[in-house]
């Protein structure tokens, strides 16, 4: 009975085996999953900090071609990272802000916009609604904003919008001055 107990812990360790030497054997395979899941992820977060280690998978990919030393390949991978992270990304990041001067974007594009008060804001809660969305807001001044009242975004703080009311009106009786941004 021990030999066929034996057999079985054999046979058991024997698909753990061949796959682990199938990898070591083919660590390209891995290489090529990793750069495209790194790639796929930078899609997702437009930092340039996954398209650096992706393209440090992609030179682990080519040196996997070159020898089988998993040990070179992942200090390849791992140097290429640090070096294309702290080189080769800032050079870029500050080459695409430059190419695109002035532009606003994420939550910085909706000061100075206006919004309407739909529940009362207060200097500690409240609700507006912004482009179509519904947004909690404070008050700056930190005065009540009755709902239907039309304010502007002063700041952001989170997913929070702190608003103001517009400034009273001229007073030759013209509009009241929008705000400036």
């Amino acid at each position: 009975m021990e030999g066929r107990g034996d057999a079985l812990a054999e046979a058991d360790e024997r698909p753990v085996t061949v796959m682990w030497e199938w990898l070591v054997e083919n660590a390209w395979v891995m290489w090529l999953i990793a750069m495209i899941g790194l790639a796929a992820i930078e899609m997702l977060t437009l930092d340039f900090l996954f398209l650096m280690m992706s393209a440090a998978a992609l030179l682990a990919f080519a040196v996997s071609w070159v020898t089988d030393n998993v040990v070179i390949q992942v200090v390849t991978f791992a140097l290429a990272s640090v070096l294309l992270i702290f080189v080769v990304r800032p050079v870029a990041l500050r080459r695409l802000n430059r190419s695109t001067p002035g532009t606003v974007s994420n939550a910085a594009r909706l000061i100075g916009l206006p919004c309407q008060v739909l529940d009362p804001v207060t200097g500690r809660s409240g609700l507006v609604r912004l482009e179509g969305d519904t947004w909690s807001a404070r008050s700056v001044t930190g005065e009540q904003l009755t709902p239907g009242t039309d304010v502007f975004v002063h700041d952001i703080e989170g997913a929070t919008v702190l608003v103001a009311p517009y400034p009273a009106p001229a007073a030759d009786g013209g509009p009241a001055p929008r705000p400036s941004f």
